[in-house]
């Protein structure tokens, strides 16, 4: 193998890995990004600033969901996850 082969297949290799690593490092986070808005009402960044500010724990930097639905706010984003019905066995048989 020629050095610039082995070069161009070495910088392959970490691009890949580098590209794994940072899917791995932003899927698997442990902290879950919400979206939150007030139906119905117009609001600015800045009061939904100092309401997330006003509701974030300042010991350990936490959100409390509770109390920013008590100002309102509701998340975009669903509590549960989404019900996916089970598909019903086939009455038929296998498939050949």
């Amino acid at each position: 193998m020629t050095p610039m082969l082995r070069q161009w297949s070495l910088l392959r290799q970490w691009g890949l890995l580098l590209v794994i690593a940072s899917g791995l490092l932003v899927g698997c986070s442990s902290e879950r990004d919400r979206q939150w808005y007030k139906p119905a009402a117009n609001y600015t960044t800045e009061e939904f600033k100092r309401d997330r500010d006003t509701c974030t724990s300042k010991k350990d930097n936490v959100l409390d969901e509770a109390c920013m639905k008590q100002k309102g706010w509701v998340p975009l984003t669903s509590d549960r996850p989404a019900n996916t019905p089970k598909p019903e066995p086939s009455v038929r048989g296998p498939r050949y």
